[in-house]
């Protein structure tokens, strides 16, 4: 599947690939991805069924993974660095561990290995979305407004209306394909698999007031990538790169430049 990106930056520079999480899209990445792009060929991607990328029924990390390598051979790129983040740290991680010949250095953002369950804030998104009729809204604030009453967190509505567009009839539609989501999102939690450990630069960074990665789950991690540092952004939640980007860009362009 040939997927919608942006890039940033100077093609002559090491490539840095971003890969968002579960109704992200690259536009969520940009501020990052530019302050990167100092010194990175950054390039950001929507994944399948988010953002501006085509949709499909299909929808696994197998294939997730195929379509960041058609990417990489679109550009004629083998050795490159890739930032992750919840689902797209889980992709991430398939990458390197099943074709570690295609990268160099590896950041995965509050993600683990484990298999995990939908979580509340993502089912309370997912169902909401399911729910939405946009036909009957002619305003975005009309949307805003209807998403509040299921919602209690302003900063996860505004996340999940970035998920909506005008088309070329001036009517509402949703970017990302939420029924393949929506029947996919046991292959999402799914258990990342390698073949052998990734023996190269990796990063782990977990925020502090999240679960998503344990100090149970250290040792697994380790296993798999025997060379990672494990870092934590204290009070940061799931969205560490959100919370905190002061301390995540310093944590991550610190590693990029050894």
């Amino acid at each position: 599947m040939k997927l919608f990106y942006r890039e940033f930056g100077d093609k002559n520079n090491p490539v840095l690939i971003v890969l968002h999480g579960l109704f992200g899209m690259s536009d969520n990445w940009v501020s990052i991805a530019k302050i990167l792009s100092q010194n990175r060929f950054v390039i950001v991607p929507d994944l399948r069924n988010h953002g501006n990328s085509p949709h499909s029924d299909d929808f696994d990390y197998s294939l997730m993974t195929q379509d960041i390598l058609e990417l990489l051979e679109l550009k004629q790129l083998k050795d490159v660095e890739i930032i992750g983040h919840s689902m797209g740290g889980k992709l991430a991680m398939n990458i390197a561990l099943n074709y570690p010949e295609k990268v160099n250095k590896l950041i995965v953002a509050d993600m683990s290995m484990k298999e995990g369950e939908l979580r509340d804030i993502h089912a309370t998104i997912l169902n909401t979305i399911a729910r939405t009729d946009l036909a009957i809204f002619r305003t975005y604030a009309e949307i805003e407004a209807w998403f509040d009453t299921f919602i209690d967190k302003k900063k996860v509505v505004l996340f999940a209306l970035k998920n909506i567009k005008k088309d070329e009839n001036d009517h509402f539609s949703w970017k990302l394909n939420y029924y393949s989501l929506f029947q996919n999102t046991h292959k999402i939690m799914e258990q990342v698999v390698g073949f052998e450990p990734f023996t190269k630069p990796t990063l782990f960074i977990r925020g502090g007031d999240s679960d998503y990665i344990t100090d149970e789950d250290i040792p697994e991690i380790m296993e798999w990538f025997p060379y990672a540092e494990i870092k934590t952004i204290e009070g940061a939640s799931h969205w560490v790169h959100a919370d905190n980007p002061k301390v995540f860009m310093e944590m991550v362009i610190k590693f990029l430049s050894k």
